[in-house]
């Protein structure tokens, strides 16, 4: 009897290989779509003027920058112990603004000081006032979808509202996962056989990791539930990830650019250099989550295309 033939190994490889391309598809066609995504992103984002709105945003935040961290340190102080919140909230500040940094710790420690208690009414006021940008972020964020139709004036306000109660949700989990990694770390568990946790590369860059998965989370919030159309969670992870990436490189580009010496605010501007170096570093901040909501746009547009 004749013997049942077997494949050799070169054609078993290849047939391995074909179903690996197949399961993740041609590269050349992934790279024309991502760049067709871009494109799509770029010529919307001039289109809607994104540039200009947030330079507005930018001057709207110098005035509802310290309402929106006292209102997120006040809520939060309804769950946690304000000093907790307060502490966290201030790291945030450090890690996520290269510029201004002395002058928002002090002036926020100086208010709280001198507010002493505040009642749930005066947290509403003070929530109020920090909604000034954020509602003219949402409506930005909006109109990145072609398909989302405008807000009047109080439902723009009731979802700036929404976005800091939000935040305050978000700022008290991510408090309470770091209060867990510091017990951990303190009480020295095994990480691999005898290796500890605490110490090691690998504690470090998850301590690291965790304030970005805070911004990563709220810019997913924000471009899922900001458009006034239906959105996808698909469509939303990627603009998220695009901005929290972007957002990176933008932070460590421009602490470079404060601290190598080429540009010195104080000597053009006197006493309001730092607040220049603010308003420029919130421009570029606001810039990339106006862009991160027009690839998750791009994307939903194409992905509607595909499906007609």
């Amino acid at each position: 009897m004749a013997r049942a033939c077997r494949p050799t190994p070169q054609l078993g490889s290849a047939s391995r290989t074909m179903r690996l391309r197949s399961m993740i598809g041609d590269p050349r066609e992934k790279l024309r779509a991502s760049w067709a995504i871009l494109s799509d992103a770029v010529r919307r984002f001039g289109d809607t003027r994104a540039s200009e709105a947030a330079a507005s945003i930018a001057f709207y935040t110098v005035f509802s920058l310290f309402p929106l961290l006292l209102s997120l340190i006040i809520g939060g102080s309804f769950i946690l112990e304000s000093e907790q919140v307060q502490q966290w909230v201030l790291e945030v500040v450090v890690e996520f603004f290269p510029v201004a940094q002395q002058l928002i710790e002090r002036n926020i420690r100086g208010v709280l000081e001198l507010r002493g208690t505040v009642g749930l009414v005066a947290f509403i006021g003070l929530a109020w006032s920090a909604t000034g940008a954020l509602t003219i972020l949402a409506r930005n964020i909006n109109r990145a979808w072609t398909e989302a139709s405008p807000r009047n004036f109080f439902q723009d306000r009731l979802v700036a509202l929404g976005m800091v109660g939000g935040m305050a949700v978000m700022l008290v989990i991510s408090s309470i996962s770091s209060a867990v990694l510091n017990v951990l770390a303190r009480l020295d568990v095994p990480l691999v056989g005898e290796l500890a946790v605490n110490g090691t590369s690998l504690w470090a860059s998850l301590l690291s990791i965790v304030p970005r998965l805070f911004v990563f989370f709220i810019l997913l919030g924000l471009y899922y539930g900001v458009p006034n159309t239906k959105v996808r969670w698909s469509e939303v992870f990627w603009g998220a990830l695009v901005a929290t990436c972007a957002g990176e490189i933008a932070t460590n580009g421009f602490s470079w650019y404060l601290s190598s010496g080429i540009v010195h605010y104080e000597l053009i501007y006197g006493s309001l250099g730092t607040v220049v170096a603010l308003m420029l570093w919130i421009y570029i901040g606001v810039q990339i989550i106006l862009f991160g909501a027009h690839v998750s746009a791009a994307i939903a547009r194409r992905t509607a295309a595909g499906r007609r």
